[in-house]
């Protein structure tokens, strides 16, 4: 029987899944061209049958596996199935599993993984085995992949994989479009040494592009970079490399560096600045911890026509919770503006689920990034909560240094080891109920060193040189 569920409810444990094992970062040759999800009407959408029979075409099911069930990924806001897919199940035994994704419309391959099925023969690594990995993701390329989009990928970058299956082998084909990469876009195939392919991947637009032709030039764009972009200063935690072993270190350092919403791209057509999602820039707000906020009254009235509790009342009463639970500590408390929900009240309701309202910590009214926490509230009720059971506390920070350099210095300092200029595609995330995915735009960036700027010296901190020692070491 085929079930069919919403993309939304379904995609959590798949996603999460795929990327654990393609570590984060068919088409036939006549392919039809992708039809997105406003034009997919139920009756071009293949069948559960169909579905099986193009998983088959691209990959044999191994000897020993049963077929299991078939979902129906409707489109919604994600980047993975923008389109929608059919997501097919094998198994063997209670643990080895094959995953499919097939294209709900041209029966194409999105995503394949073979979980669980060591090597018969692991061996230890080697360059003939590596080699002969190399060339059976190259064979599988062109039967899955038709020759006029595999001339748009680079040659793959290489890397060993740590699974159960001890000589895993990843390759990355980017995607180049008018001699101008596609960020996000690429084909990952992963193979064992004896050649089986453990995993698939293809993130690919299908849309059109914008025109290249039309690109300001590179001095317009660097000036309006070297004007424009302005990192955070913030509390982050310091990287796993980056850190020593003694058990006494500071875990928090200070420093300028750029989050999602600051401006630190330039639109290569416009002009206009752009987040690291290539979205419109915003003005930045201004944080203000809950002691300077008046004292939230919980909305105990005036609920919704259908009887529920609006957003707007959630977080009032959120907010009331946490100044009347955390009344010691709301200077170096603030609730997040805007707010990192998509669930209307309807999904909440339809889901037995509950609103989520997010607040974060202050140092010396400095944010405290990834330091977020969740309160709870009843779409009905309205009663509030904490999402974890754990007492909320504040991060351990010790910084008795009162120098601070301002943006200006940071960004001279910053823009010194980022001195080239690269030009790319870009595209948002989300999902365009008009056409499908969010058409991509091109941007240009500053490039160069991975690092940050120290927030009391105002000097360059590189993460990547120290990346490169710690693995030398």
């Amino acid at each position: 029987m085929i079930q069919k569920q919403s993309y939304r409810k379904f995609a959590p444990a798949i996603v999460s899944l795929l990327l654990g094992v393609f570590l984060v970062y068919g088409i036939t040759a006549e392919r039809t061209p992708l039809v997105y999800a406003a034009e997919q009407k139920s009756e071009k959408i293949i069948t559960e049958d169909e579905a099986i029979h193009f998983a088959k075409k691209w990959l044999p099911i191994p000897a020993g596996y049963t077929y299991g069930y078939g979902n129906y990924v409707e489109p919604d806001g994600e980047i993975e199935f923008p389109y929608g897919a059919w997501s097919l199940y094998w198994s063997k035994g209670d643990q080895d599993r094959i995953i499919y994704n097939i294209h709900p419309v041209t029966g194409q391959l999105l995503r394949y993984l073979n979980q669980n099925q060591i090597s018969a023969t692991p061996a230890s690594v080697n360059a003939d085995r590596q080699r002969f990995a190399r060339e059976r993701a190259n064979q599988f390329l062109a039967h899955v992949i038709p020759p006029e989009e595999r001339s748009k990928l680079t040659a793959p970058s290489e890397s060993i994989v740590k699974s159960d299956n001890p000589e895993t082998y990843q390759f990355v084909y980017k995607r180049i479009e008018n001699s101008i990469p596609f960020d996000g876009n690429y084909i990952v195939i992963s193979v064992s040494g004896d050649g089986k392919i453990v995993s698939f991947k293809r993130l690919w637009y299908e849309g059109e592009l914008p025109d290249a032709s039309r690109v300001i030039s590179e001095t317009k764009a660097r000036e309006l970079l070297q004007q424009n972009t302005e990192p955070t200063l913030i509390y982050r935690d310091k990287p796993e490399y980056f850190k020593s072993d003694s058990s006494n270190e500071q875990k928090y350092m200070l420093v300028y560096e750029y989050q999602r919403k600051d401006p630190q791209l330039v639109d290569a057509i416009t002009g206009e600045m752009v987040d690291a999602n290539a979205e419109p820039v915003k003005p930045k707000q201004t944080i203000n911890s809950l002691k300077a906020m008046a004292p939230a009254v919980p909305p105990n009235t005036g609920r919704g026509e259908d009887g529920v509790f609006t957003r707007e009342q959630a977080e009032a009463s959120a907010l009331h919770f946490v100044q009347k639970t955390l009344s010691a500590q709301l200077e170096n408390l603030y609730m997040l503006n805007p707010q990192p929900y998509e669930w209307s009240t309807s999904d909440l309701l339809a889901h037995r689920m509950s609103y989520e309202v997010h607040f974060s910590w202050l140092k010396n009214g400095i944010p405290v990034k990834d330091a977020t926490f969740q309160v709870r509230v009843s779409p009905r009720k309205g009663s509030a909560s904490f999402v974890d059971k754990e007492p909320v506390q504040p991060p351990v920070i010790v910084d008795n240094d009162p120098r601070r350099v301002d943006v200006a210095t940071a960004k001279k300092t910053e823009q010194a080891m980022n001195p080239v200029l690269k030009l790319y595609y870009k595209q948002p995330f989300g999902f365009d109920e008009e056409t499908g995915e969010p058409k991509p735009i091109l941007v240009y960036s500053l490039t160069g060193d991975g690092g940050v700027v120290d927030g009391h010296t105002g000097k360059w901190i590189s993460f990547d040189q120290m990346r490169e020692a710690r693995t030398k070491q």
